[in-house]
């Protein structure tokens, strides 16, 4: 995963109880939505110098997109390339999924991974008809933009013996062994781990638990997994509690191994009082690594029913761990309603 454009912020001021100040407190952090209308559980993906960003199903005008899709051209300082809507990178969906008494369909939480020039890979969740549980699909495509063409008549991951399977996020560890975390419910929830073959398409073996609901502030969700390694780590982000309840948040748990134990960080790394209480509910994240900035990217209510997307810089501590940093005198790439 690549840098979003823009530059990291040059101020950020009072945080969460449980998170340290990283540079020092000057005035209340600028928080803004950079995508301020609907745009939940986003994801990017940043191919040469331009920046995709997906989202769950939303409406457009009278048009419901199953994943909607917007770009950005790289930029260094603030105001330099806006968020523009590209379309619906997923507009036709596989027998599998089911419709509602209108004949639509939803889609969440997408992700997006490059397998190399001209080949990509769109990992989804949508509702089997024939199950009533939430599974997960995946989808190819030429462009990062799509059109992205479901892949086989069947979802890759499906299991409703755990009810719903959630959250696709495509891990490649150094090796270049390629992984798929997901999360399921049974008696709370899990993410997990399943690998795959080099294609993308196809579990291998046997899926592995990386984390559970194991924390009274979580109300048994832990979800949207993210994982990264960085500096001989691996960091796995992810959302606790439910996602409308006004005290969703953003965490990460470590270790020094794929096989873990994950360590959960503790408290909170971003919150709704890290966003000085005027955004809620903030989640379903992304870290965005590499180049001269690391982000991270998420989601938040901004009103009208509706979460923008938003980024907020992220930096590393001499022990590995991330620290997060608001947007202050410059911002990236943003878009309005």
């Amino acid at each position: 995963m690549l840098p979003l454009s823009g530059t990291l912020w040059a101020c950020a001021a009072k945080v969460g109880p449980a998170l340290t100040a990283v540079v020092a407190a000057v005035a209340a952090p600028l928080v803004a939505p950079v995508i301020a209308r609907d745009f939940p559980d986003p994801s990017i993906l940043a191919v040469g110098k331009t920046y995709y960003a997906y989202s769950t199903s939303s409406v457009y005008g009278t048009t419901r997109r199953h994943v909607p899709v917007f770009q950005s051209t790289s930029a260094s300082g603030p105001g330099a390339g806006k968020w523009a809507d590209a379309g619906d990178a997923l507009p036709q969906l596989p027998a599998w999924v089911a419709k509602d008494r209108t004949g639509a369909s939803s889609v969440w939480a997408p992700a997006v991974v490059s397998r190399g020039p001209g080949s990509y890979l769109l990992y989804f969740t949508a509702q089997d008809a024939k199950l009533n549980v939430h599974c997960i699909g995946v989808a190819t495509s030429s462009s990062p933009k799509g059109p992205f063409t479901p892949d086989g008549t069947t979802p890759l991951i499906c299991r409703p013996q755990y009810r719903d399977s959630i959250d696709p996020m495509p891990f490649t560890d150094a090796d270049g062994t390629r992984y798929l975390l997901y999360t399921s419910q049974n008696n709370g929830t899990t993410i997990w781990l399943q690998r795959l073959t080099p294609d993308g398409i196809t579990p291998v073996g046997q899926r592995r638990a990386l984390l559970t609901s194991d924390r009274p502030e979580e109300a048994q969700v832990v979800e949207a997994p993210t994982l990264v390694r960085r500096g001989g780590k691996y960091i796995l982000f992810y959302s606790g509690n439910r996602y409308n309840s006004g005290r969703y948040f953003i965490n990460y748990a470590s270790a020094s191994s794929l096989a873990g134990p994950f360590v959960k960080h503790p408290g909170t790394l971003l919150d709704g009082n890290t966003l000085n209480k005027k955004y809620a509910n903030p989640g379903g994240q992304e870290v965005v690594l590499g180049g001269t900035h690391d982000y991270l990217v998420f989601h938040a209510d901004i009103g009208r029913f509706q979460r923008g997307m938003f980024a907020a810089g992220l930096v590393w501590g001499k022990d590995g761990l991330p620290k997060v940093q608001l947007n202050g005198q410059s911002t990236p790439p943003s878009v309005q309603r």
